[in-house]
């Protein structure tokens, strides 16, 4: 029974499954792409504003979220946001068991829900995520709806089903192009000691703020720039970033990739990044039954028998690019999915993994330094 006050909403699949719940945020219908996240309950503030989320509706597997609320929009010294991996909420929906509606941080200046509210999105507590995070976890991630209605509104379940079943797949459009800057921006260190491009389908501000500690003037890019525009800067090497959506989309970034293979340029990728260096190696992509999203995730270097305890968020994956001349590395211990290649004599590696957002004492962040290694050679 709701209170007067609290506002009805309903998650529902593309088949009419639905879960009803109480709504926070934004008082509208969203469609995306359903995933789970399964970080624990700190987290929350990076995976709302990461662009690889875009298009998707997040189900958040711990049972409470918002309990240290949300920060300020503050910069850091190099003029990126400080709490956030963007500029604005990427999700298109959230969805959790709980939303701490009293949170404690002395950081934190609103709430989750108010939050929610400012960026105009959509979110749903008091469901059964186990229950939704089954269904992913056996069936696949599938299309749907967050439907949020004004107190007192009952929802028209007949409605609402049939707007479910024309709900498109939101990997079918670029992604990454929705994201991306769309005009050329510049990062720049006291007394810089290199240059990188950044070609942004979607780049977490944490991966330029690795790559801008280490000195290195950073020049962030659109996802279509050519390869001949990105040389004109005459960089001392190439970074692809992460994003959202299918890889096969990115076919000027696949194109610039075989460009820098080619003339040796030293390259690094992330996620989307590491899935279209794969491709245009030679290799192929293909879409994981319901992805890799969370902080918790294992890899091992089958080599050394390393492990590494890793942030992911990606649905799909590559293969197939050894006949380019690259190795994996790192392999995903759960799935044997690639989590990592590298070129076996030219300077170009990247991960399907997220090291800018894994510390610990076997962190990952020895890999910008890798690439800063490559730039110097």
């Amino acid at each position: 029974m709701l209170y007067k006050k609290e506002r009805p909403a309903i998650l529902m699949l593309k088949d009419g499954r639905y879960f009803q719940g109480i709504g926070f945020g934004a008082t509208k219908t969203i469609y995306g792409e359903i995933v789970f996240n399964t970080i624990t309950g700190a987290g929350y503030n990076e995976t709302l504003t990461d662009p690889s989320y875009k298009g998707q509706i997040v189900v958040m597997t711990h049972p409470l979220v918002g309990n240290y609320g949300v920060p300020a929009w503050e910069k850091d010294e190099y003029g990126i946001n400080k709490y956030f991996e963007s500029d604005s909420i990427k999700v298109s929906g959230f969805v959790v068991n709980e939303c701490c509606k009293n949170p404690s941080h002395y950081e934190s200046v609103k709430t989750l829900n108010e939050f929610l509210l400012e960026e105009d999105v959509p979110g749903i507590e008091w469901i059964d995520t186990r229950a939704i995070t089954k269904i992913l976890r056996e069936e696949g991630v599938q299309v749907g709806l967050l439907a949020v209605f004004n107190p007192g509104e009952k929802p028209k379940i007949d409605e609402l089903k049939e707007k479910a079943k024309n709900v498109a797949d939101p990997n079918l459009r670029h992604l990454a192009s929705e994201v991306s800057t769309k005009e050329v921006k510049k990062f720049t260190p006291p007394n810089p000691k290199g240059k990188v491009i950044v070609i942004d389908l979607g780049v977490k501000h944490n991966i330029i703020r690795n790559l801008v500690k280490r000195k290195r003037v950073v020049i962030l890019v659109p996802y279509n720039y050519s390869y001949e525009k990105i040389m004109s800067y005459r960089p001392n090497g190439v970074f692809i970033s992460n994003g959202p959506g299918d890889p096969a989309m990115c076919k000027k970034a696949i194109e610039v990739a075989r460009s820098l293979i080619k003339n040796n340029i030293p390259t690094m990728g992330i996620c989307l990044g590491n899935q279209i260096i794969g491709i245009a190696a030679g290799g192929s992509s293909y879409k994981l039954k319901y992805g890799h999203r969370g902080g918790n995730k294992t890899v091992i270097n089958p080599i050394t028998k390393r492990c590494y305890i890793t942030s992911q968020n990606h649905g799909f994956c590559v293969k197939d690019f050894e006949k380019g001349g690259f190795s994996e590395f790192l392999t995903n211990i759960d799935d044997e999915s690639n989590e990592g290649i590298i070129h076996d004599s030219k300077p170009i590696f990247a991960v399907q993994f997220h090291p800018e957002a894994c510390p610990g004492p076997l962190d990952s962040l020895y890999l910008f330094d890798k690439f800063i290694e490559q730039m110097e050679l």
